[in-house]
């Protein structure tokens, strides 16, 4: 019986995704999964579920759960290790939005760059280091996984602190954006494929085919043509929208004309990373974070979904079976990975990995996304030779705010914190980014204890 270490399990979401692709893959056989969260009634409701989802589909005997509030006592022996922590969870990720706002920032997600990714940064990234360093010491033969944001930093801390250079960032961006692709100009996922290298939510997909023929040029006529009609409004900002049509990425294809790549994981992300270019949030006639890809919508969104697998774990609601017929969500690469490893298949995946060498022109230290083989000795990236010279500038400028901002959460250094905040460019006054900053650091203080 493998054993899987989940550790920010009481997010339960995630938990239950995850536990129905395990339940459903029967030729992975047996598992002891280790639920680790530190909120404890979290956790008890985390495992209250994936009990009753095992009882309902009788694998009790080849699917143990056992929930633990200290990583050290499950770690040890332990074949994989997987984090989705997300330090102070929707409270804290609500509080930069506002905070952020009331500064005259806006931004639609605030988990990867801009001052809201910023502080997620600082509050997130020495937890992940400290878990990453009881990793190396008592799973040090684990394969270890990353969900948590902001991935990019995340991957690059953990090495640099912990010293643990194999852990791999996965993220479904990419994964659903390749699907978005094929269905924009109405072709088979199985037909497709990509090359693509960049930084978590900020990843450019360069070369995209058709039974290996250059899809582009479909691609580019469609664009042209939706583009020059004018757009539904429900087009623009939608949370949920599928992605076949133009309007609903309108800058996403604006720097696909531009550059001829386009970027992922689309304008909800994608925007962030360009913060000169939406005064005040402007975005199309819309806001960023308000009515175009509204904060609040997607934070209420998470609440209920929590909710709901809360009342299932509780027996108040009827367990929703249909998890175990379809895989959606963060976790959904993860078991299609798990069985490349133990068969050594070599499938290709998108993944998050020190560069290396892999992409040239970008420093070797950095954490990017790029295509990795899974095999049986690990993720092995593919290198990314001929990354176009105007992307890896854009990638390098990106990169220099996340160095900083790394350092300042290891350090507890405030001045460093204004530093990042002004490097990544949604800030530029220093004025105005030290009140920001301090205004941060006051509202998230219980999760930064280097800054005390």
């Amino acid at each position: 019986m493998r054993s899987l270490v989940l550790i920010g399990a009481g997010s339960a979401v995630f938990t239950r995704g995850l536990l129905a692709d395990l339940i459903s893959a029967r030729d992975l056989g047996g598992w002891e999964i280790r639920l680790v969260d530190v909120n404890q009634v979290a956790l008890a409701k985390a495992v209250g579920l994936a009990e009753r989802m095992i009882a309902a589909r009788g694998v009790e005997e080849s699917i143990r759960v056992i929930g633990a509030p200290d990583r050290t006592d499950v770690l040890p022996d332990a074949d994989f290790v997987v984090t989705c922590v997300g330090v102070g969870g929707r409270p804290a990720w609500q509080a930069d939005h506002e905070i952020c706002m009331r500064h005259g920032v806006f931004q639609p997600v605030g988990d990867s760059v801009m001052p809201g990714g910023i502080s997620r940064l600082l509050r997130t990234t020495p937890v992940l280091v400290d878990i990453a360093r009881d990793v190396a010491e008592l799973a040090p033969d684990a394969f270890f996984f990353n969900y948590s944001n902001p991935m990019t930093a995340n991957v690059m801390a953990m090495a640099r602190y912990a010293g643990v250079e194999d852990v791999v960032g996965l993220c479904h961006g990419m994964h659903h954006v390749q699907h978005h692709l094929a269905a924009f100009i109405g072709a088979p996922f199985d037909e497709t494929s990509t090359l693509y290298a960049g930084v978590n939510h900020l990843t450019f997909i360069y070369d995209f085919r058709r039974h290996g023929q250059d899809a582009w040029p479909l691609v580019r006529a469609k664009v042209d043509r939706e583009l020059a009609e004018p757009p539904d409004p429900d087009d623009l900002g939608n949370i949920f929208a599928d992605g076949t049509k133009a309007w609903n990425n309108p800058f996403s294809w604006e720097l696909f004309r531009r550059y001829g790549a386009f970027p992922a994981a689309e304008d909800r992300h994608v925007t962030e990373f360009f913060p000169e270019r939406w005064a005040n949030g402007k975005y199309y006639g819309k806001t960023l974070g308000v009515d175009a890809f509204s904060v609040p919508e997607i934070l209420d969104w998470g609440e209920q979904r929590y909710q709901s697998m809360i009342a299932q774990a509780d027996g108040t609601a009827p367990l929703d079976e249909s998890i175990f017929d379809r895989s959606s969500g963060e976790q959904e690469q993860l078991i299609s990975i798990i069985r490349s490893v133990l068969t050594d298949s070599r499938r290709m995946f998108s993944c998050n990995v020190l560069n290396r060498g892999s992409v040239p022109g970008l420093p070797d230290d950095a954490a990017l996304e790029i295509p990795g083989v899974a095999t049986a000795r690990g993720i092995r990236p593919v290198a990314v030779p001929d990354l176009p010279t105007p992307l890896r500038a854009i990638l390098s400028r990106r990169l220099s705010s996340v160095y900083l901002a790394i350092e300042a959460a290891m350090s507890g250094d405030r001045d460093l914190v204004v530093e990042a905040m002004i490097a990544d460019g949604a800030v530029t006054d220093p004025d105005a980014a030290a009140a920001l900053t301090d205004a941060l650091l006051d509202a998230q203080r219980p999760y930064l204890p280097r800054f005390a």
